[in-house]
Order: structure tokens, then C-alpha cells, then sequence
């Protein structure tokens, strides 16, 4: 759940705030596991990682945060593993098997197993994590929604659990590859909400152990020196070997880029896009790029709101933005203008079809705003309308983004305003979410999943329930297409189904999908074994530090 890309930056799912896309650069990579001549990995040291955002919630279970499902997966492990190029395999499941036509999944687990509290890892350790994930008490607001139809979890023997749905729920496998569905000892998970989201009561089975944390600062992981049940795909096997690893949370990217180039810290992401080049060209430094899969950063608009209920004010919206001219001025030649939901990198989901459908038509725009009752100027040039300004609401945490400022000024020229209600009150813009008091929600979500669609777009999936159907879609048609894409056994069927969903919401004008994000590092040549996960985030696991 970026600010780097798909971020969530409080208690609940809220708007994103953009960090500047990336690119290869530089003869860059997506992962530093080529040793150089002569280098062979070696076991000690430590790793120091700069990031732009800390965590508002440390629990997987109950956070949507992009940023709390990467720090906390070298703490937690999944049943199911999804390799960098989104091949499924297991991890601490064995094994599994789907039956009732796709309604239930038996996993065999492995035996060999131990929390690093000492607690044995079993059948009834799964079970107690889906029970935690989807009771109330718990408020998840992603883990339970990428649960989707979830009806139990039944231990059958101390190595065998079965997990069953109400309906043929396909995309559940890669979602028990995420930190989001990782599993956290037993013994914690009564700790309360306030311990775990907290962070202090966070143990698992991973190559990890959290260690001392300094809120606001950074976060210490020490190695687990009894891990020996890495996936196959894993960048090796046993113990990881780093001694440690330190996240450094660091908001302000001078200051992160700063700290790469005087060595203070061994690498750093979220690199802004006018400072990627000259990273690249630093000599002792190298720039890891990778494309985010999953939602692309969008604009969904309030199907619901006063003035997005009118189709032909939300076509007129969608039409008035000249993305093509904003992305590469926000960017810098490193983005990628969007014209679908989803990125081209997200498997058997991307609609190809969808490419130059809509380009920017001010003169379609303006005759829309027209017919719609919106004629009138007033004397900053905003359209009105009975004596009232065209004024579209965007709550946002924090403060505005570039990108964000960029797109309220294009709008202007077509005569709408863009009211980015800036706050840096969780409470205050989560209220305005449930509440539906706004117009448009900016955000997107790294996922290699295409039915993240089902997050954005099922009926049920609201944000006072935990989901993200921020443009209040409540169509029988977009669920019976959604639904069948979860049935579905083969990818084209699947592809096809999701691409129905998307060109109706283009249709439809309930989204502006804005630009495909990648995710930069920028990385000591030095580090070597570091390597890009399928989300697009650095994978500490087989990491190692020449001559430190």
C-alpha cells in the first residue's frame, strides 16, 4: 500500500501523495546479485536503507500502507511466495491443492518451522492469523478486502489447514504471497491494536527479528540465525547474511540523495526524477529501477457526489487534463503517460486496447460543461453555474503533490478548479472518504494481481468497509465481470473480463488514470545481492556488503 507511488499515508486508505516515476539509468538493474570478478558473497556487515515514508501502522493485517507491507516483510513470512517475475511457488506452505471448483485451498506446511519467539508454526498458527485478519475487532483495511469471499480457515491435521470461500475465488494465491496475509506469532496477535500497529509486538518467521525502533527515525532488523525455510527462488538459503539491517525514515529526497552520496546510508529510494541522472553517474553508485505492476496512479471520481453525478461533467473532467504534456514535465522524460487502469507490467490484465482512446479534447470538454448547465465565467475564468463555481474537491493528506499542483493548473485553462483540501488530520480526511465528501480521490496500488480492480470496483468494496471503491460504482454488470474474472481458470478468460471493467470505466468517465509509476533505489556498487521483488520494493534476504 509509495511518498513513492501507491501510497497510504494514514489509519486508513488515503489519497496518494506522488513521488517523481523512475527509469533505468545508467546501465541500471533490478538487482545488484552479479558480484563483481572476483567477489563471493560473504556473511556479516550491515545495510542501511534510506525511505521516504514511515509506517502510521505497523500491522500488516490492519494497514493498506504500501510502505508497512515492505519494512515488515523481512519480519514476516507467507504461506506462498511470488518470485520477481510473478511466478507462484511455495514458502511455508509446502504444498497445496484447490478444490469445489476453486472454492477451497488445502496447503500442506512445512514442519520445520519457528516463530522467533519460540512458538512452533502449525495449522493453528494460519488459522489464527486469517481469524485475526477478518474479525471486526481487527478494522483491516486491505488484508480482510484481499480476502475477498472468505468464510473460514479449518485446521484438518497440525500440518494440513484449509482456507474456503463462498465462490470460486481465484486471485487468492497471490494473495497469500503478501506481507498483508503474512504470518505473525500466535502469541501476539493479543497483544491488542494498539501494541502491534505500534510495531512493538511484531514477531514472525522471517530472516529478520525487529529490533529497536526510534518513531520518527529508523527501525533496526538483526538477523534470525535459525532461518532455513526460504522459497526455492530465494536468493539463497539459511540465514540471511547480513547481520542487520537499518531503515532510516527520511522524508525530504535532497536529503536522502545527500545521505547516498556521502555514504551515510548504503542505498535510498524514492529517488526524485530530476536527481536519478546524476545518481547513476556518481561512480560508487548505482540506480535499481523496476516498473510497478497493479492500479496506476489515478483520479476516481465521486459517481455519487453532487457534481460528478452528471456523466457529462465527469467526461468533460477526464478530457480537460493534458496528461501527455504533464507527465513529461512533472517527470522529465522518466514517466510514462496512463491510459488504462492497470500498468502494462500487471500479468493477464493490461488492455492494450485502451492506448490513445481518450486524448485531451478541451473543445469536446467545453461543450460537455455546456450541455451540463456549467456556461457561465466569473473573474478568475472558472466556469459557473447558477452563480455557483465548478469546484472539484480532492482531500489530501499531507501536502499536495507536484504532480497534483501540475494538473490543478491545466484544469484552470478549461475553467475548473481543483480544491486540494491539503491536512495533515487522519481522522479529518479518512471522515471525508467514508463520508463520500469529495469529488475525486488521487491514488493507486502496486499489485501483480489485476483483481485489484475488484478493490476499486465491486459493489461491496466501499472504504467504510475497508475497501477503495472511492467512485461508489454500483453497477450488477462491472460485479458479474469481476466475479467471473475471479472464477476464471484460464488467464485469457481472466484478461478478458478485467478488460471489460476497465474500458467501462473509461466509458464511463468514473477514473483519469494519470501515468505508470517505476520504483528507483539507488544503491552502493559495493551492495551486491540485492535484487527488486515483484512489488517493486528491495528484498534484504540474500543482500550482502563488500569489504564491510
Amino acid at each position: 500500500m509509495h511518498p513513492r507511488r501507491t501510497v497510504r499515508t494514514a489509519a486508513l486508505l488515503l489519497p496518494l501523495v506522488v513521488a517523481a516515476a523512475g527509469c533505468s539509468l545508467g546501465g541500471g538493474d533490478d538487482d545488484t546479485s552479479k558480484p563483481g570478478a572476483g567477489a563471493a558473497p560473504r556473511s556479516g556487515g550491515s545495510l542501511t536503507y534510506a525511505t521516504d515514508q514511515e509506517p502510521d501502522c505497523w500491522d500488516p493485517h490492519v494497514s493498506a500502507q504500501d510502505v508497512t507491507s515492505f519494512v515488515q516483510r523481512p519480519v514476516f513470512d507467507s504461506l506462498v511466495y511470488q518470485t520477481p517475475d510473478g511466478t507462484l511457488e511455495p514458502w511455508l506452505a509446502s504444498s497445496w491443492t484447490i478444490g469445489d471448483g476453486g472454492k477451497t485451498y488445502t496447503f500442506s506446511l512445512r514442519k520445520d518451522v519457528t516463530f522467533t519467539d519460540g512458538t512452533r508454526f502449525d495449522a493453528a498458527a494460519v488459522k489464527a492469523n486469517f481469524d485475526h485478519i477478518t474479525a471486526k475487532a481487527t478494522q483491516s483495511q486491505y488484508a480482510a478486502g484481499i480476502l475477498g469471499p472468505y468464510v473460514s480457515t479449518t485446521v484438518v491435521d497440525p500440518y494440513t489447514v484449509k482456507v474456503s470461500f463462498s465462490r470460486p475465488y481465484g486471485p487468492f494465491l497471490q494473495a497469500a504471497s503478501t506481507t498483508y496475509l503474512g504470518i505473525a506469532s500466535p502469541k501476539t496477535l493479543t497483544a491488542g491494536a494498539d501494541k502491534l500497529c505500534a510495531g512493538t509486538d511484531s514477531v514472525g518467521t522471517g530472516p529478520f527479528i525487529a529490533s529497536t525502533y526510534v518513531r520518527g527515525q529508523q527501525r533496526v532488523y538483526r538477523r534470525n540465525p535459525a532461518y532455513k525455510w526460504a522459497p526455492k527462488d530465494a536468493a539463497q538459503s539459511g540465514p540471511a547474511r547480513l547481520d542487520s539491517v537499518t531503515i532510516r525514515f527520511v522524508p525530504e529526497p535532497a536529503t536522502r540523495v545527500g545521505m547516498l552520496n556521502s555514504r551515510q546510508v548504503d542505498a535510498a529510494g524514492a529517488l526524485p526524477a530530476n536527481q536519478q541522472t546524476a545518481v547513476a553517474r556518481n561512480s560508487s553508485l548505482t540506480v535499481l529501477s523496476k516498473a510497478d505492476p497493479g492500479a496506476v496512479d489515478s483520479f476516481y471520481l465521486n459517481t455519487k457526489s453532487p457534481l460528478f453525478s452528471d456523466i457529462r461533467v465527469r467526461q468533460a473532467f477526464q478530457r480537460s487534463i493534458d496528461l501527455d504534456a504533464l507527465v513529461k514535465s512533472v517527470f522529465l522524460g522518466t514517466g510514462k503517460r496512463a491510459w488504462g487502469l492497470l500498468a502494462p507490467t500487471t500479468p493477464d490484465g493490461y488492455d492494450a486496447a485502451l492506448d490513445n482512446s481518450w486524448p485531451v479534447d478541451r473543445t469536446l470538454a467545453g461543450k460537455l460543461l455546456d450541455e451540463a448547465g456549467w456556461t457561465g465565467r466569473d473573474a478568475q475564468g472558472y466556469r459557473t453555474k447558477n452563480g455557483k463555481r465548478l469546484t472539484v474537491r480532492a482531500p489530501v493528506y499531507g501536502q499536495a503533490t507536484v504532480f497534483s499542483q501540475a494538473v490543478q493548473g491545466d484544469l484552470k485553462k478549461a475553467g475548473i478548479q481543483l480544491d486540494l483540501e491539503a491536512s495533515t488530520d487522519a481522522a479529518e480526511v479518512s471522515g471525508k472518504l467514508d463520508k463520500g465528501q469529495y469529488d475525486v480521490v488521487e491514488t493507486g496500488w502496486a499489485s501483480t494481481n489485476p483483481d485489484i480492480l475488484s478493490q476499486f470496483y465491486l459493489s461491496t468494496n466501499t472504504s467504510v468497509g475497508g475497501g477503495h471503491n472511492f467512485s461508489h460504482v454500483a453497477d450488477p454488470q462491472v460485479d458479474s465481470w469481476l466475479k467471473a474474472a475471479q472464477a476464471a481458470t484460464e488467464p485469457a478468460d481472466r484478461a478478458a473480463d478485467y478488460a471489460k471493467v476497465q474500458q467501462w470505466a473509461i466509458q464511463q468517465a468514473v477514473v483519469v488514470p494519470m501515468y505508470v509509476e517505476n520504483s528507483s533505489v539507488g544503491v552502493a556498487k559495493n551492495v551486491k545481492g540485492l535484487r527488486m521483488s515483484v512489488s517493486a520494493w528491495p528484498e534484504f534476504y540474500g543482500a550482502w556488503v563488500e569489504g564491510k
